[in-house]
Formats: C-alpha cells, sequence, structure tokens
C-alpha cells in the first residue's frame, strides 16, 4: 500500500438559528410572497419548469422554490454561481418525488404545509470556508427557508452522493426547522456531552466519529447537529451501509506518532491493514527529531488505528483464525449511543409531528432504490443496491425512470406550442 496522506476535509452545514414569533391566527392561504398574479411567459426558454414550480411548490404549500440565484439572498462574501437550468429541472423533480411527495404520503399534506420551508434557494458552485477549511452544503434559516448548495454538480448516477449533497441535506435542514418549533429532549445534550468538539470536528474521520457515538463527524461538532444528523442518515443511507457503520462504531482506536522515514514499516507491520482500518495524517512542523525535511519544512505523522492485542516488536496478536484480537478500553460504546440517539428523534417526531420514522425511511429507500413486484430490494451481481432513476421505466422500458419524472416538466412544453 502506498504511503499517501489523506488531508481530511470537513464539511460544513449551518443554521442559522432566528427567534421568530407565530401569529396564532394566521390563514395559511395568506402568503408570505407578493400574491399578485403574473403570467408566466410562454416564449421563455424556462416555461416548463416555471410551470412546475407554481403548480408543485407555490400552490400547494406557499413555497418558493428559486433557482435563479437571488444575490439578496446569498452569501455575499463568497464568489458563487448559479445552478444551470438542465440540473435544476432535475433537483426539483427529485425534490418532489424524493422530499415532499414523502412527507405528504407519510404525514399528509397538511404537516407540508404548516412545517416546510417557505423558500428553497438553490446555489449551483461550492460554498467553502476557507478559514475552516470546511464546505457548506445548505443553510437554514429561521424555520423558512433552505438553501442547497452545489446544484451544479448534481450525479442521478450516484445515489449516495445526491443524499450526502442534497437529499440529506434537505432532511438535516427540515430537521432543523422542526427543531426549531418544538424543542428536543434536553437529555439527549447529555448523553455525549463531554465529547463535542465545535472546533476540530472536520480533522475526525467518519470511523473514528462513530466509535464515539456520532452518525458522522459533523454530528460531532454540537448537539443540536448531532440531533439532526441522526435523523439525515437514518432515512438516506442504504439499509447495507447502515448497518455496516453501526458495526464500525464497535471499535475502540489508538493514535500514535511515527518517524517519517520508519513510516511505510511501521504500518505495514502484523495483521491486514484493511482489516484494522488505518488513517494517516500529515501536520507540517514539528520534532525534526522525529519528522523529515520535505521541501525545507518539517513533516511528522500521525496514525490512527483500529486497537488490538500487540507483541512487544507491535506486531498483531492472531487468534487460532489468524485474526486480530481487538481491544475495548475506552469504556464508549458507539454503536449503542447512536441507536440510542436514533430512538430518541424517532419517539420525538411520533409524539411531536405524528411522523413515523421507520415508515419514512422505508418510502425512501423504495424511491431510491429498485424493487421487485413484491416490494423486495433489487441487487446487483455486486450484492448493491440498483438505482431506480437509472433504471428502466416500468411503463415504457426503452426509457430511464429519471425520464418519466421529468416528464412532469416537459409537458409543460406542449403549451409552447
Amino acid at each position: 500500500m502506498k504511503s499517501i496522506v489523506k488531508i481530511l476535509a470537513g464539511v460544513l452545514i449551518t443554521v442559522n438559528a432566528v427567534a421568530f414569533t407565530a401569529c396564532t391566527d394566521d390563514d395559511f392561504t395568506a402568503s408570505i410572497f407578493d400574491t399578485t398574479e403574473y403570467s408566466l411567459d410562454k416564449a421563455s426558454y424556462t416555461f416548463p419548469l416555471d410551470t412546475f414550480l407554481k403548480k408543485n411548490c407555490l400552490e400547494p404549500y406557499n413555497l418558493k422554490y428559486i433557482y435563479k440565484m437571488e444575490d439578496i439572498g446569498s452569501d455575499l462574501d463568497k464568489n458563487l454561481v448559479p445552478i444551470n437550468y438542465e440540473n435544476a429541472t432535475v433537483l426539483a423533480v427529485l425534490s418532489k418525488y424524493l422530499w415532499f411527495d414523502v412527507y405528504k404520503k407519510i404525514v399528509g399534506e397538511e404537516f407540508l404545509k404548516q412545517y416546510s420551508p417557505r423558500i428553497i434557494h438553490l446555489i449551483g458552485s461550492h460554498s467553502f470556508n476557507p478559514t475552516s477549511g470546511t464546505e457548506t452544503l445548505g443553510v437554514a434559516e429561521g424555520g423558512v427557508k433552505v438553501t442547497l448548495i452545489r446544484g451544479n454538480f448534481l450525479d442521478v448516477n450516484n445515489i449516495e452522493y445526491m443524499n450526502e449533497y442534497f437529499f440529506g441535506t434537505m432532511h438535516h435542514e427540515f430537521s432543523h426547522i422542526l427543531q426549531q418549533n418544538v424543542i428536543t429532549p434536553t437529555a439527549f445534550d447529555a448523553i455525549s456531552k463531554s465529547l463535542y468538539n465545535p472546533i476540530d470536528w472536520n480533522n475526525t474521520a467518519d470511523s473514528l466519529a462513530v466509535t464515539k457515538g456520532f452518525i458522522s463527524p459533523y454530528a460531532s461538532s454540537q448537539a443540536r447537529e448531532d440531533w439532526v444528523e441522526v435523523i439525515a442518515k437514518y432515512v438516506t443511507m442504504d439499509m447495507k451501509k447502515w448497518d455496516a457503520t453501526l458495526e464500525a462504531a464497535r471499535y475502540d482506536w489508538e493514535e500514535l506518532e511515527y518517524n517519517a522515514k520508519a513510516f511505510d514499516a511501521a504500518i505495514a507491520r502484523g495483521a491486514n491493514r484493511d482489516t484494522l482500518g488505518y488513517h494517516i495524517i500529515r501536520t507540517v512542523g514539528g520534532d525534526p527529531e522525529v519528522g523529515s525535511k520535505k521541501d525545507g519544512e518539517i513533516d511528522t505523522w500521525k496514525i490512527q488505528r483500529k486497537l488490538i492485542q500487540r507483541n512487544a516488536d507491535g506486531s498483531a496478536v492472531l487468534d487460532e483464525n489468524q485474526k486480530p484480537i481487538f481491544r475495548f478500553e475506552d469504556g464508549v460504546d458507539g454503536r449503542a449511543i447512536i441507536l440510542q440517539k436514533l430512538e430518541m428523534a424517532r419517539q420525538w417526531l411520533k409524539d411531536n409531528f405524528n411522523v413515523d420514522l421507520e415508515a419514512l425511511r422505508m418510502e425512501v429507500q423504495r424511491r431510491q432504490f429498485l424493487t421487485d413486484a413484491d416490494g423486495n430490494f433489487v441487487f446487483d451481481a455486486k450484492g448493491n443496491y440498483v438505482n431506480r432513476f437509472t433504471s428502466p421505466s416500468e411503463s415504457d422500458p426503452t426509457r430511464m425512470f429519471i425520464d418519466e419524472l421529468l416528464d412532469e416538466v416537459n409537458q409543460y412544453k406542449a403549451l409552447q406550442q
């Protein structure tokens, strides 16, 4: 294995918690937007999408879906660009199919009318935070507005990517909106109180976060992010990956410093590295007796690895089946903690919003992955879930399912003729 240095880049999902007062006599039909009826321009290239959004967002949910980026609603300190029309169209139909229609089916339309955001704002580019080395994926503001970022990098072929950067973000941000309406249990905050790391969470590897009871590194930043991350990940992560994540949460880890000259030998010694799991961290600066000089700078190295029994020379002690013997010493059962947090979130959603988290999860999973006639998931030759969107449509096997969804927008092209 090559000695590859990984710079762990974090992902930041920010929430602007804005206090607001609900008016008890509000009528849903009283829009927060300009209610003047403006005719859509049939000659406009964007007429089909504009009509789709009016019919499926503005009219039923009083929600303004903004894909023509507005500077006033963006971070003016960053160099952001709009989402392109094609990706905005795909993201709009997928948002309806994977988010709005799911909640409508599981909880009902009135729930969406009451709690859904009133503005969804799309950004096409990345939104980097240079001072922290993180990237903002989404923003929820005052229970009213959600901003989704990276729209120009939408890839319908990659469900894991879409969940990480779009639909997981939507569930994350929407959970923040619910959080702003009903306070979450204070007992949740106490579970991992001493382990939150708001400063350096972005330098934590996924596998090290879960072993401490956090479903993601960002969940380890603070309790309110921990709460929404466990909901979003549970709903969107495929069930095999979820189970694998919980399995990884069982292990303890250790961190060691190594002389760079002995680096390759150190990580090659003993049992299979892929079995043990290694994270390699390079830092610049440090003790010249420990590090090595490169381009005039001192490199020092750290290795994070699963905790196992080792011989005096550092090699692994193997059992009768030639497998490493894992050690459990820190007293933290990451798997149990994650499941405890999930159960608290599940009960909170049911008690306060009548949201069945299991039903919500299964509906999302069956919409994003292919199922057979009996509703069972279909797997490919490698045992992976099959992407429903790029699979043949049931109504017309010559087309992909995503093309069928896009017909909801393209149907309005006929009105332009």
